[in-house]
């Protein structure tokens, strides 16, 4: 059995920066004041982190970081629903050929290992036709720290799937070092994609099990995932 946890952001889509401003704006609104990035990256990072990383760069006392921390979600989740669109989400090229042709493989169950919260995630994959392929997974609001997610999307395709999932039957595929990391510290299966923000010589200094340029060539990719 082979339980397939995607990333989504550089991995299956582009959002082309959408939640950026929902984000600062959100946080703007709490604080009651404007909130920049700072020169904060969101790769490979779960939103809660995102979260904290920008408020602390804003000077926000550390004792409301936590506080604001789960009205922020909320606010951005909220924000989210209008600026993640069809017009401004793009699905990466072989993406949904890839998906497509994994779905009925026998032993093969596809699932979700991201930062984004649950609800942006749906968002996000919706708007270009990806949701419908993954009914469970793991996000950045079950825990803003994306090396605990890997035993949270096994539990859960136990239970969609009635069968205990060890981790050592999942392949987590991402975009950033974070995305191997996480595999690593749980010993699953890690496939790095250079479509995000680190080319392939980045990635491989992080030793992936696999690295593949793209997603395009679905053969080479489905060798890679399932053999």
């Amino acid at each position: 059995m082979r339980l397939l946890l995607f990333d989504i952001d550089g991995t299956l889509l582009t959002s082309n920066g959408a939640a950026g401003p929902a984000i600062l704006r959100a946080l703007s609104d709490l604080v009651g004041r404007p909130i920049t990035l700072n020169g904060i990256s969101f790769s490979g990072k779960t939103d809660p982190l995102i979260v904290q990383e920008i408020l602390r760069a804003n000077d926000v006392p550390e004792d409301q970081v936590a506080a604001l921390l789960p009205h922020a979600l909320q606010a951005y989740a909220t924000l989210a629903s209008a600026a993640i669109t069809a017009d401004t989400v793009r699905a990466l090229p072989g993406a949904a050929a890839l998906l497509d042709v994994l779905a009925p493989q026998e032993n093969t169950h596809l699932g979700l290992l991201t930062g984004n919260l649950e609800r942006t995630a749906y968002l996000k994959l919706d708007a270009v036709g990806l949701g419908r392929y993954f009914t469970f997974g793991a996000f950045g609001s079950d825990d803003g720290d994306r090396n605990a997610l890997p035993p949270v999307a096994c539990r859960r395709a136990g239970a969609a799937l009635n069968r205990p999932v060890a981790l050592q039957d999942a392949v987590i595929i991402g975009d950033t070092p974070r995305d191997i990391a996480c595999g690593r510290a749980h010993g699953c299966r890690t496939v790095a994609v250079a479509t995000g923000a680190f080319d392939a010589d980045a990635l491989a200094a992080h030793a992936p099990d696999t690295l593949l340029p793209d997603l395009n060539d679905t053969r080479a990719v489905l060798t890679a995932l399932v053999g």
